[in-house]
């Protein structure tokens, strides 16, 4: 407040109150044709602003516009299918723009795993998710990877999301490998 003080006091010095509502306050009511002509020029510079983003600038923003997406969709007690962990993940590796083999070395885990994982066949385990918020630069939190996991977790075992088939669960065989795999029964 102090500051928009000094503001108006240093216009003051130079300008009427009459003339600082005139260049520095934007009018309320304005005509169709103005609005159109002001949405043109806005339009016109973001998109040359877009136009200039480095790459570095373009992948800070996307990973903080799926920040974002996951925090709201946290918030929100509905399960959503494209927001399963398996789905978020894979939107994450497309916007970093990187070979599933490459992003699997990247974060230290065998390409196999990861392909089980992003099918929904394997479940995450706490040190993959520290693994991807270090990858991000700490972009997206740890604490959303693993609430994507567990808000999936939570729908399966309501009922709100059956639990994907697998050959060994129709064949009725026992889970051999329970604690690797993301059984889905918990």
């Amino acid at each position: 407040m102090k500051k928009s003080e000094e503001i108006y006091q240093k216009l003051k010095e130079k300008l009427t109150d009459e003339e600082i509502v005139e260049r520095y306050v934007i009018p309320e009511e304005i005509s169709e044709a103005e609005r159109q002509v002001v949405e043109e020029a806005f339009r016109a510079i973001r998109m040359n602003m877009l136009k200039e983003r480095s790459e570095q600038q373009r992948l800070l923003s996307e990973l903080m516009r799926m920040k974002l997406l996951i925090r709201d969709y946290l918030r929100n007690s509905q399960y959503d299918e494209a927001f399963s962990f398996a789905n978020q993940l894979q939107a994450y590796i497309k916007i970093i723009d990187r070979p599933k083999k490459d992003f699997a070395e990247e974060i230290d885990i065998h390409p196999t795993r990861l392909s089980r994982i992003l099918s929904g066949k394997e479940c995450p385990n706490i040190e993959l998710v520290y693994r991807l918020e270090k990858h991000g630069g700490q972009l997206i939190p740890t604490i959303y990877w693993w609430k994507l996991h567990a808000k999936q977790l939570y729908a399966i075992r309501s009922g709100l999301r059956h639990r994907p088939l697998t050959k060994r669960s129709l064949s009725g065989q026992a889970q051999a490998t329970s604690q690797r795999r993301c059984s889905y029964v918990c």
